[in-house]
């Protein structure tokens, strides 16, 4: 998915970083974007949140648009949380191929496992376990043929009332032409809050492998997440591939909001 610009980034690095969901005021909307890490926190019960964005990235000559990113999460208990995931639309471009389509209907829950007390050591996280499926809805090259399950257990750190870090650690079983393989991932990511509304973050991430027969895939990224109000967030962020092709980077934006 994912591509490079080595001159801004170190600048957006050096910045450093937005796991989203901290520095937040407690009633503050809290995101599982822009950051490839999702966040163990679920929306309260009752309420409605959508986050949704455009990436695009280039890998060697093949440039590629995700338009959409939706996602809808339902708050179902105070530790749970149902997730609709429509995902983009998708065009691929070439100069020898071209493709699109639209991507599987992911279904699943977020459930919060561990709670950190309040006032605890730094070292205690908070713990959520984020579990799914990808349905065989899509269409033309974004489109599975098959359900494909997924989870992630996801880790939150308080070191500071400004300073978090944040880490997922994952396992799916993917469809690739008739031929199945266990894919895992992981994410290790640092966040700072500038002032109460404006966080940025980076973030370094891995599948393992990303596609059947391939090797380990790792990527940087670093962005910003901005709440206008308790109930509207902005995101953007940029990121690079750590291996071939040349070049190997993305960028992309969202909005996100609650009701």
């Amino acid at each position: 998915m994912n591509r490079t610009w080595w001159i801004p980034f170190p600048a957006a690095l050096a910045l450093a970083c937005a796991v989203p969901a901290f520095g937040q005021e407690a009633d503050a909307i809290r995101t599982d974007r822009p950051t490839f890490s999702a966040s163990p926190f679920t929306v309260a019960p009752g309420k409605f949140q959508f986050e949704m964005g455009y990436t695009f990235a280039e890998s060697g000559d093949q440039d590629r648009h995700n338009f959409g990113e939706l996602l809808a999460r339902i708050g179902v208990l105070p530790w749970l949380e149902g997730r609709l995931g429509l995902n983009s639309f998708v065009l691929i471009r070439a100069p020898t191929e071209a493709g699109e389509g639209l991507q599987d209907l992911n279904v699943a829950a977020k459930a919060v496992i561990f709670r950190k007390p309040e006032g605890s050591s730094a070292a205690v996280p908070q713990v959520a376990l984020l579990a799914g499926v990808d349905l065989p809805t899509g269409t033309g090259d974004a489109g599975g043929s098959e359900v494909q399950p997924g989870a992630r257990v996801l880790l939150h750190f308080d070191l500071t009332d400004r300073l978090i870090i944040g880490s997922n650690v994952g396992w799916a079983y993917l469809e690739d032409d008739g031929e199945w393989f266990n894919q895992g991932s992981a994410s290790l990511g640092s966040a700072y809050s500038i002032s109460s509304p404006v966080s940025v973050f980076v973030e370094w991430y891995g599948l393992f492998p990303e596609n059947r027969g391939g090797g380990a895939n790792n990527y940087l990224d670093a962005g910003i997440a901005w709440i206008l109000k308790p109930n509207l967030q902005l995101d953007w962020r940029i990121g690079v591939g750590l291996q071939e092709p040349d070049p190997n980077w993305f960028t992309g934006a969202g909005l996100s909001f609650r009701l």
